[in-house]
């Protein structure tokens, strides 16, 4: 029986990565197992990889969220050299080997949801993933509790092998070409941008089966500098929602400041995004909706029995619906009320020109500030549905 850190029994092999090999792993004293990933002989003398192998297991085991697999150990072994333990999940493919077709578009927002939620914990750690991809994810049977009778399937994020602290550039450009922002392919650092714009190509892959740009290394460096993908309705053969077609955009955009500034933004759109299909799969199906009545129903869904402080900003900067918890948070009832006349305005001096770069660039954008020892962040996107209103979102916590 091979052992490692004297703690840990190998019970086979698993698979293999780029810096290593990962095993299954019994624990000695608590039977139980383990993911063990061992450093791959190649590289076991070599300080720098053995260096960037550890930082991998120092970053990964700082985060703990449900869409995250956990790093629980790591260390160095006498006779294999650096190895960390993950906690050993048993999934499946995001895009399943035995489907050819595009995924179910509520399948594919489901997927993107988690990822997001996933980098919205990295990046509140101070790191960026960098090679969010396909192949770094699996999904997983929900341990606990069902949905309609069934588990849901929990995307698992995998691989922090490329992951770094925000500020840090590696003089070599890294990651997977069909994912590589166009800032990364001119030797820029690895950031929020472009875990988004990763984010983005994947969401086009879950919606068409396809990646963005394919081919030889070289051509798809160069359009990911300089082409704009098919849209994603063309590349599917079939219609989807403008909504769509507009969050991959705008995660891909080649500005890194026309993307979604933060994975919770990306997040906040899907969460919108949501609220438009189930409003069409319902109209469709008792065919007692309106359309002259759309924009109030997409409203009430994101507004109903929310607990986050929510509103609704007219394209005439007048709030044209508020939620009871935006009230109290704003200290009375706002709508018909300019924003300019709220104490967000005063809390946020930016917030008309924000509001105002929203609009003109149809994208999502967020503002932070301190108030009375407390975070405010506030989430500002375009409605789905194109009436120029703008959906505002506001958080409070502890800083």
């Amino acid at each position: 029986m091979q052992t490692v850190g004297g703690r840990y029994a190998l019970d086979g092999r698993l698979g293999e990565g780029g810096m290593g090999q990962v095993y299954r792993a019994r624990h000695l004293q608590l039977g139980k197992p383990f993911a063990l990933k061992i450093i791959s002989p190649a590289f076991a003398e070599d300080g720098a990889a053995r260096a960037r192998f550890n930082e991998e297991a120092r970053l990964a085991s700082e985060i703990s969220h449900p869409n995250i697999v956990s790093v629980v150990d790591f260390g160095e072994d006498p006779n294999l050299g650096a190895y960390m333990v993950m906690e050993l999940v048993d999934g499946e493919p995001v895009l399943l080997a035995d489907s050819s077709g595009p995924t179910p578009i509520k399948r594919a927002i489901d997927v993107l949801a988690q990822v997001a939620d996933a980098l919205e914990c990295i990046h509140a750690h101070g790191i960026v993933h960098g090679d969010v991809k396909a192949e770094n994810m699996l999904l997983c049977s929900e341990p606990n509790g069902t949905l309609g009778g069934q588990r849901r399937k929990l995307v698992r994020l995998l691989d922090f092998g490329l992951a770094c602290r925000f500020g840090v550039n590696h003089e070599v450009v890294s990651g997977s070409p069909a994912y590589l922002a166009p800032e990364r392919v001119t030797g820029g650092p690895a950031t929020v941008a472009t875990d988004i714009y990763a984010l983005g190509a994947l969401a086009y892959l879950m919606f068409t089966r396809t990646l963005p740009f394919d081919g030889p290394v070289v051509q798809v460096l160069t359009a990911q500098l300089h082409d704009e993908p098919e849209s994603i309705s063309k590349r599917r053969g079939e219609k989807v929602h403008p909504a769509i077609e507009n969050l991959v955009s705008r995660a891909m955009a080649k500005d890194p400041k026309r993307r979604h500034p933060t994975a919770a933004a990306f997040r906040y759109e899907i969460n919108s995004l949501m609220d438009v299909l189930d409003m069409r799969r319902r109209a469709k199906t008792s065919g007692s909706m309106k359309a002259v009545i759309k924009r109030e129903a997409v409203v009430a869904n994101l507004f109903e029995h929310s607990h986050l402080p929510q509103a609704v900003v007219q394209s005439d900067g007048n709030i044209g619906f508020a939620n009871d918890a935006f009230g109290k948070v704003m200290g009375g009832s706002f709508e018909g009320t300019p924003i300019s006349e709220t104490m967000l305005a005063m809390w946020l001096p930016d917030l008309a020109d924000t509001l105002a770069r929203a609009r003109a660039y149809n994208t999502a954008v967020e503002l932070r500030t301190k108030v009375s020892g407390l975070e405010l962040c506030l989430w500002a996107s375009p409605s789905p549905l194109g009436t120029g209103e703008l959906h505002l979102l506001v958080r409070m916590g502890k800083l």
